[in-house]
């Protein structure tokens, strides 16, 4: 399985947001959330605690890397939901996350892992094929950015890239230039459709012509070349 991971460094960036439009923008992809403040598609959308990545972590080792019973819809996307109390959360990161984290390396298909805000390097975190940093362009996340690329540098096996997400004083081209670490995706700012999402309102599908869903179907083909969906929830 390919996991390409999206994390915040400060603040609420909309990493959720953008997980859920990038899964819907990718064929047969799950999005698996991991962050450690805990879950919050299982509220928005109205789903079960179980199935989820708490079935995913105790199934049986010969039927473990089967991803599909343990994922719920929401809002035509496929996800594994976590837990949403955060210390039930980084319970069973910790307890579990390497075990997560091999199962989805074996299984097939795509995993849009929600990680929430990166502390530390962890093993969902370093396996992930693409680690996408999703950061406003403004100077007290940049600043964060730059306390953190040292520490993921030398652990995430995969590609490491910026989202940046709305707008804000610093221009693409001096953060890139800055980080030493390519923009891989933008996603404007557009609140309608983030609140839509944001309140489990209306399917990732049926907002593929805003320019937020856009956005994410560039990120898409950045992260996953041209084994994206042509047009989000078809």
């Amino acid at each position: 399985m390919r996991i390409l991971t999206l994390a915040s460094v400060r603040g609420s960036p909309g990493v959720t947001t953008a997980a859920v439009l990038l899964g819907a923008a990718i064929e047969g992809a799950v999005v698996v959330e991991g962050d450690l403040d805990g879950g919050v598609l299982a509220v928005r959308y109205g789903l079960g605690r179980e199935p989820g990545l708490i079935t995913f972590a105790a199934a049986a080792a010969e039927t473990g890397e089967d991803w599909r019973p343990h994922a719920q819809e929401a809002g035509g996307v496929a996800v594994m939901v976590g837990p949403d109390a955060p210390a039930a959360s980084a319970a069973l990161w910790r307890t579990a996350g390497e075990r997560i984290t091999r199962r989805l390396l074996a299984a097939d298909g795509v995993a849009v892992v929600d990680a929430g805000r990166v502390r530390m390097p962890r093993p969902i975190v370093t396996a992930s094929d693409v680690l996408g940093l999703v950061v406003r362009p403004v100077a007290e996340q940049l600043v964060a950015l730059t306390h953190l690329l040292p520490v993921l540098r030398p652990t995430v096996r995969g590609v490491l890239g910026i989202v940046l997400a709305g707008d804000g004083p610093y221009r693409a081209a001096d953060i890139e230039r800055t980080m030493e670490v390519p923009i891989i995706g933008s996603l404007p700012e557009d609140r309608p459709v983030a609140e839509a999402l944001c309140h489990g309102g209306a399917p990732a599908g049926r907002l593929r012509r805003s320019r937020l869903a856009r956005g994410a179907l560039a990120l898409a083909r950045a992260v996953h070349g041209d084994r994206t969906l042509e047009e989000l929830g078809s």
